[in-house]
Formats: structure tokens, C-alpha cells, sequence
């Protein structure tokens, strides 16, 4: 009886064992993986070779830190502060929502406005926050646009000492959307850097940052958003290593109005949607910040202010969709691309 007890211990203990064993061979087939809901979007993090969940766990609380500090929508984050003291006093901000401010207002310098972080007052007139398909009964009339659009300058975003934030007049409000992912991927880069992780992908809901390469030293291939298919559906594949790479299009957030689409990107210098060739973008760069702001401001500008924007800054390349079905490949990535709709113009966009 004792014999046979210890045999049947022997064997649970040896299966245990066994599915232990299989259980962390099966894991370390793939990455580590982490997904959350932050900032209004999806984010995955994937590391393929310092699989540590305490790395993932620091990334996130990052995440969430900027989030809290930077999101118009949380009353208690520092942007929150800034907007409800426009017209009467500076905020003093963390250095961190101080630096992303310093660099949403030198985009906005170079783009001439087309990247707008005071945007506010016309997003929120429009309130565009999702698809919907659906006909809205209604859009904003003449009007109420001519009076936020007088509420929207950059040049009224002033930056002081001692990290102090000031909007000058009384209703401004600034919108940090169209650059924080891009900060928050660089900065969990780092994070994943500190800890030794040379292989992952970042993915903040349409801010993608491949870190390093594929274990077997192989560049990473980064699908590219088809504009005029759902989600998830990729017009060509881009081959990089340890790049950002940034997408923005009219199919990610709109509403129809009399059978006419109305996307989220607005243009400051219009107060409406931004209305031109382009249909999707992507910005190539080595800082995801750079990409992130970039990918807003070329969309309103369009294919050749865009490039010509594009090709005055250092590393920086773009893909640009149009509405025609042309895919504009800057040359520095054309050979990188190789275009998977075939109903598309695969054009190679110089320098």
C-alpha cells in the first residue's frame, strides 16, 4: 500500500512537473505581453527578450502617471489646471508636462499652426469621439466656430519660468492629444531600455515604436493602416528597425452630416475638419514625439507643404494616402515598402 502510494505521488509529482515545464516553454515562445486601456485608446506592450513582468508593470505605471498629469479630460491633471486659470494666472506644471508643452508650441512654430495645441475649444464644439456612421441631425454653425477659432493661437501660449503655463485669455484651452502617446512611447522606450529589453514593440493605439529588432535580428514589419478599410486592415507592410512610426486618417474618428464624412483632425486655420487630398499618414522618425505631432500637422497641410515641412527636418519620413489611391513613399523608406493593395499608386516621393 505504501509502494503504491509513493508511486502515485511519484507520478503527480512528475506530471506537475511536466505541465510546469510546458507551461514555460509555451511562454517563452512568445513575447511578454501587456494590454490596457490608457489614455482613450488601446495600448499593447510586447517584449521578446527580458521577459519581466515588473518592467511591464513599471511601463504602465509611467503610462498612467503622464496620463493623470497631461489628459484635459481628468480635473485634477496640470493641463486641467492650466485651462481652468486661462485669463487669470500661470500654472506651475511638472517638469515633464512643462517639456511636452515646450515641444507641442515648437511644432506649432514650424507648422505655422497646422499642429495646434490651444485646438481645444474646437474640439469640444465639434466633440467628434468616436465612428458614427449614423447621421448626425446637425453641425456647428458659422458662428459658434468664428467665436472658438478667436480662442485658438498658439502665440497666446505662454511659457515662463520656474516651469509656469499661461494661456492668456479668459475660454483658451489646450489639448495635449495630438503629441502626449507620442512622448508616452518615448518614454517607455527608455524605461524598456534602462532594463536591458533590446526587442519590443510599443503599440499606443496607432503610435507604434518597434524597439531594436526581432531576435533573430531581422527588421520588424509594421503594417500601414488602409484609410478606406476597417481597422486592422493594412494597405503595405513596412520593413525598420528601432524607429516610431505614426499613423493619423479620416477613418479613425468622424460622424456624417447630409451624407458627408467629418473626421476628428480639424483644421485651426478653417475651424472645420481638414478638407484636401489626404486620406491617411504615417511619420517615420527616431522620436515618437516628433512623429506623433508631425503626423497631425502634415495630414492639414497636405501632400506637398507636408513634404516640403517633412524634408526640412532631420530623420524624418512619411507615407502619405490619398483619396485618389495614391500611397506617396518617401524615398529614404521606398525600398522598406512594399504595398499590399494593389489598387493603390505606389508613388516614390523625393527628397
Amino acid at each position: 500500500m505504501k509502494l503504491k502510494r509513493a508511486l502515485i505521488f511519484i507520478i503527480i509529482a512528475v506530471t506537475i512537473a511536466l505541465t510546469i515545464i510546458g507551461c514555460l516553454k509555451k511562454d517563452n515562445d512568445g513575447p511578454l505581453t501587456r494590454t490596457e486601456f490608457l489614455m482613450d485608446t488601446v495600448i499593447t506592450l510586447k517584449i521578446y527578450d527580458q521577459k519581466d513582468n515588473k518592467i511591464l508593470d513599471q511601463a504602465i505605471d509611467r503610462l498612467k502617471e503622464i496620463e493623470e498629469r497631461m489628459s484635459r479630460t481628468i480635473e485634477t491633471s496640470d493641463v486641467s489646471m492650466i485651462n481652468k486659470n486661462s485669463g487669470i494666472k500661470p500654472v506651475k506644471v511638472h517638469e515633464d508636462v512643462y517639456y511636452v508643452i515646450q515641444q507641442a508650441k515648437r511644432f506649432a512654430t514650424i507648422t505655422n499652426g497646422a499642429y495646434e495645441p490651444t485646438i481645444g475649444p474646437l474640439v469640444d464644439l465639434w466633440n467628434i469621439t468616436g465612428r458614427d456612421e449614423e447621421e448626425r441631425d446637425s453641425i456647428p454653425i458659422e458662428e459658434e466656430i468664428k467665436k472658438n477659432m478667436n480662442l485658438v493661437d498658439y502665440n497666446d501660449l505662454e511659457l515662463m519660468d520656474d516651469n509656469q503655463v499661461f494661456l492668456k485669455r479668459k475660454g483658451m484651452k489646450l489639448d495635449l492629444g495630438g503629441i502626449v502617446k507620442g512622448y508616452a512611447a518615448d518614454e517607455i522606450k527608455k524605461i524598456l531600455m534602462d532594463n536591458g529589453v533590446k526587442s519590443a514593440i510599443i503599440d499606443l493605439g496607432g503610435n507604434v515604436y518597434a524597439v531594436g529588432e526581432k531576435e533573430d535580428g531581422v527588421f520588424w514589419r509594421i503594417g500601414i493602416q488602409d484609410p478606406f478599410q476597417v481597422t486592422g486592415n493594412y494597405l503595405g507592410i513596412l520593413n525598420i528597425r528601432d524607429k516610431s512610426i505614426v499613423t493619423s486618417g479620416d477613418y479613425e474618428r468622424f460622424f456624417i452630416y447630409e451624407g458627408k464624412k467629418y473626421h476628428h483632425i480639424i483644421d485651426a486655420k478653417t475651424g472645420y475638419p481638414s478638407e484636401n487630398e489626404v486620406a491617411g499618414i504615417s511619420v517615420v522618425s527616431d522620436k515618437s514625439i516628433d512623429g506623433d505631432a508631425l503626423s497631425t500637422a502634415l495630414f492639414v497641410l497636405g501632400v506637398d507643404e507636408g513634404t516640403k515641412i517633412a524634408n526640412e527636418l532631420e530623420g524624418i519620413e512619411v507615407i502619405f494616402i490619398t483619396k485618389n489611391g495614391e500611397a506617396y513613399v518617401h524615398q529614404n523608406i521606398f525600398e522598406q515598402f512594399s504595398l499590399k493593395n494593389m489598387d493603390l499608386k505606389l508613388i516614390k516621393n523625393p527628397n
